[in-house]
């Protein structure tokens, strides 16, 4: 059924005269009583009573009408929706997130969605060296990212620091369930380390606290994510890690527990980092500040 023709049928309905709806379109008599005539020839029956004053609408007709203005009216809406999306103007934010923080960050990336809705957020996930390479190279407009060493080129707004917690298979699960771990606890027993791509972080620090406190350093694997230290540890790795506590995840199959330290070490500091010449201070403000 040809929507064209729907229109011109509803306007006749309200008008009461093909004369009177035709001069409301601005067409002419002939092509709208000819469109009118090939709706009635489609429905195999007269859709409007003829009289010297006043076309008015048989049944058929009534029903048509009835339901052609409740199409007509979402066709209409659908359109002008469609035109307002294709229309409306967002705000490119590129944001990089750490693996290092990838659950840190995860509440926060959904409060941007939900606080800043002229944002068309595109999320890249990555190592912090990588991060700060994309930062320089404007290719993602702020990092979530551990808060660098080195403050330039850098505007840093630091969060919370997250602890460090051990991670322990089920190996030792036995030796260690319960307690505080000292380094000294870990002597001989083998380590995952996180460990970022390129320059200095969180492993260097850790390496040189291991060393300083125990005899035997059993340093095995270093990767990038703490999520891939878990699924390690799932898959049978016989040893210890450590992590930020906002990035652990209960094992499934008990395969290891989540230890705290008994030494204080804050070496896990998350934050929001742009480059200092960034002029676009929302970038900069937490989502429940917007």
């Amino acid at each position: 059924m040809d929507l064209k023709r729907l229109q011109y049928f509803c306007s006749i309905a309200e008008q009461g005269s093909i004369s009177k709806a035709a001069k409301l379109l601005n067409i002419a008599q002939p092509p709208l009583s000819k469109r009118l005539q090939e709706l009635e020839e489609e429905i195999g029956s007269p859709l409007f009573i003829r009289t010297p004053r006043k076309m008015q609408l048989t049944e058929a007709g009534t029903f048509l009408y009835r339901q052609a203005c409740t199409v007509l009216s979402r066709i209409n809406s659908l359109k002008r929706q469609t035109i307002m999306i294709a229309t409306r103007k967002k705000h490119v934010v590129n944001i990089g997130i750490s693996y290092l923080y990838l659950r840190y960050f995860n509440q926060m990336l959904l409060d941007y969605y939900h606080n800043r809705p002229d944002w068309d957020i595109n999320v890249v996930v990555s190592d912090s060296s990588h991060l700060e390479e994309m930062l320089i190279g404007q290719a993602i407009d702020i990092a979530l990212m551990q808060s660098p060493a080195d403050k330039q080129p850098w505007f840093i707004r630091e969060l919370e620091a997250v602890d460090t917690i051990a991670v322990v298979s089920a190996h030792y699960a036995a030796m260690f369930a319960g307690k505080a771990l000292h380094f000294t606890d870990l002597s001989g027993v083998p380590l995952i380390l996180l460990h970022r791509i390129g320059g200095e972080g969180t492993y260097e620090i850790l390496r040189n606290k291991l060393y300083e406190k125990i005899e035997q350093v059993n340093i095995s694997i270093k990767v990038s994510e703490p999520k891939l230290i878990l699924e390690m540890m799932e898959q049978g790795f016989a040893g210890a890690a450590f992590i930020p506590r906002s990035e652990f995840v209960p094992s499934p199959q008990g395969k290891y527990i989540s230890c705290p330290l008994a030494e204080s070490f804050a070496i896990y500091k998350p934050a929001m980092v742009t480059l200092s010449t960034t002029q676009d201070r929302q970038l900069w403000a937490m989502p429940a500040e917007e």
